[in-house]
């Protein structure tokens, strides 16, 4: 059991185990990037993994097991982050602490946490990512609340949206002044509501509305009609773990950095001292040799 234990914790094992993360990772980059799966992979960015294993709008077989492999991966990776901090750091610590390697303990500790979180948004709440709607347009969640939007504030010539973004100059469209007012019913009364425009979501109580991008107004050829109004494509998500992943993922960062900088010096006086043997040997060939 120890061998095995002391396998699992190598890091030979976790080389290995990453170079297959990154074939698997380029592998799913390459089928995004086929145009036979562009529409499977739309809904995989648009719903959650029950979804994708659904009989009515389920995932093909292929890209099935593309997401099962990675985690099987994953959890193999987990193994394996388990026993490197169980058999390299902890039974070290515990026998003598020494500072960075309790750090580096909580780096993986942290990074656990927060691969877990991560891979529970893939389950937990919702997302929809094309919601069309126009001013005065609403759109049911499935906890209950009606989104509702109640205004859009476009200032620039409507026809600057059939253009693409690479098109667009300061002056046609302002970022700035062009956004949306949405508001969140339930059970016919006003809960919240609030601005959104480029860049600045709306949040209330894990919801996020993000907006996408103005949609170009139908049938319309020319000139800047005052009464009709662009619409709005938005993403409506709510991540209930989304706070606990974005909450550690710098304090990860924060402690990676605080290792590197407590074990630099370490390293440079081991490498020194190799040197020194190093040449400590050659002196006392040389004089061998010279005797």
């Amino acid at each position: 059991m120890k061998k095995i234990s002391e396998q699992l914790a190598s890091l030979y094992f976790t080389t290995i185990i990453l170079a297959v993360l990154i074939f698997w990772f380029t592998w799913g980059i390459l089928l995004a990037q086929s145009s036979r799966f562009s529409h499977e992979f739309d809904v995989m960015k648009s719903t959650l993994v029950p979804e994708w294993f659904s009989p009515n709008h389920g995932l093909c077989l292929l890209l099935k097991f593309w997401f099962v492999g990675l985690c099987v991966v994953m959890a193999v990776l987990a193994i394996n982050l388990v026993f490197c901090s169980w058999v390299k750091i902890y039974k070290t610590i515990r026998i003598k602490l020494i500072t960075h390697k309790l750090v580096m303990l909580i780096i993986h500790i942290v990074f656990g946490v927060v691969a877990l979180g991560h891979f529970g948004s893939f389950f937990f709440g919702y997302r929809y990512e094309n919601v069309s709607l126009q001013q005065g347009q609403s759109f049911a969640l499935k906890d209950g609340y009606l989104l509702n939007l109640t205004n859009v504030h476009f200032v620039d010539n409507p026809l600057v949206l059939g253009k693409s973004p690479k098109e667009l100059s300061p002056d046609e469209y302002h970022h700035d002044a062009n956004f949306s007012e949405v508001t969140l019913n339930r059970d016919g009364k006003q809960v919240t509501g609030g601005q959104i425009s480029f860049l600045r979501p709306f949040t209330y109580k894990g919801i996020q509305v993000t907006l996408k991008r103005f949609t170009p107004l139908k049938n319309m050829k020319g000139g800047n009609d005052p009464v009709r109004k662009p619409g709005v494509k938005l993403v409506v998500s709510k991540n209930p773990v989304k706070f606990i992943v974005f909450g550690l993922f710098p304090v990860m960062i924060v402690g990676i950095g605080v290792y590197t900088i407590m074990t630099w010096g370490h390293r440079k006086s081991n490498v020194q001292d190799e040197c020194e043997t190093e040449n400590g040997f050659e002196i006392e060939k040389a004089l061998k040799l010279g005797g």
